[in-house]
């Protein structure tokens, strides 16, 4: 059987004659034929970029990218931090280069930022990206959903360790054993409903940038959220004296430090930009792994079938069944974090 013929396109012509832009291109091309370096211009990223653009076209055109791919990628990765920063103010276009490319540093990391803008990202534009860049854009973006959403349910359902009574212990758990705690009550109400605010006005996890703002917020405790100047808005609703206005902001600074370890994860940079000083305005936490490559060669999964269970097995899932508390919602979560330190 004979081999079909490779289709390939010859670049746009201006008069029959090859546009000037595309001249290095086929110049560098026939050198990485003969494995010689390639001639670009590395100036700055602009240069280097139109550079390798005209090459990759160029290189597709006659079905020879595989050629290029690796000497191209280097020439990218040679300007730093420049380079990443490009790749977050525009990782739509990045992301399609890193595609053809096949590069996966520049791929991986356009893809931690679109996911972190995913929700700030007109839904028009998402459908410009290349279906299995899109696919994976929604996949990694629903995953790291899923992880905020049990995040939150696990702030909301937090209480102070001290709170909680043992009535095995004490025999009897009557109205002022609550009362002597009533500050940090009032304190585990007043963040609920500053989160609860939070919420309605779409800040958390549904919030343009992902709710990294809130976050940053919950992870930096002390006066960066619910500081003296809002409890003393409070305090005119809700009069105190001097010395219970210390107590109840004594505890809500109490709270906070419990709370600052839960987005921990969430505030994770991923991403190859250097934030120390100045932290993106969105989260780039998002792991991306090479089986997530469009290029990597996907093996296929078998599902394994599961043994049936026996009589005695089956009496057992049933009893876990009946005894389940999943019916307590974020309650039963609270439980689950106060038993497992927070985690």
């Amino acid at each position: 059987m004979g081999r079909t013929p490779t289709s390939f396109s010859m670049p746009d012509l201006e008069n029959g004659k090859v546009p000037n832009k595309y001249f290095g291109a086929y110049d560098n091309l026939f050198r990485a034929f003969y494995s010689e370096k390639l001639d670009l211009d590395d100036t700055n990223i602009a240069t280097v970029l139109s550079g390798a653009m005209a090459l990759i076209d160029v290189a597709e055109s006659v079905g020879s990218a595989e050629i290029i791919r690796e000497s191209v990628d280097i020439a990218l990765l040679r300007q730093g931090q420049v380079l990443y920063r490009s790749i977050g103010a525009n990782a739509l276009a990045w992301v399609d280069l890193g595609r053809r490319l096949q590069s996966p540093t520049i791929f991986k990391e356009a893809l931690i930022h679109l996911v972190g803008q995913w929700n700030a990202i007109d839904i028009r534009e998402r459908g410009q990206l290349e279906t299995s860049v899109r696919e994976i854009c929604e996949r990694k973006h629903a995953e790291l959903d899923i992880t905020k959403q049990g995040m939150e349910m696990r702030m909301l359902g937090h209480y102070p360790g001290f709170l909680r009574r043992n009535i095995a212990e004490t025999g009897h758990v009557g109205r002022t054993t609550y009362a002597n705690d009533i500050y940090m009550w009032m304190t585990v109400a007043l963040f609920r409903q500053w989160f609860a605010q939070n919420i309605c006005e779409n800040r958390n996890l549904t919030a343009a940038d992902g709710g990294a703002y809130m976050y940053r917020q919950i992870s930096a405790g002390g006066s960066a959220y619910l500081d003296h100047t809002k409890l003393a808005t409070f305090h005119q609703y809700f009069p105190m004296s001097p010395k219970a206005k210390n107590v109840l902001e004594n505890h809500m600074n109490s709270l906070k430090a419990e709370l600052q370890i839960f987005p921990g994860e969430l505030l994770k940079n991923r991403s190859q930009i250097d934030d120390s000083h100045d932290p993106l305005p969105y989260l780039t936490c998002a792991i991306i792994e090479k089986s997530d490559f469009p290029w990597t060669p996907k093996i296929p999964v078998i599902p394994a079938t599961a043994p049936k269970p026996t009589t005695g097995s089956k009496r057992r899932y049933e009893d876990m069944d009946e005894d389940s508390d999943e019916d307590f919602g974020y309650l039963g979560s609270s439980s689950a974090v106060q038993t497992n330190g927070h985690s």
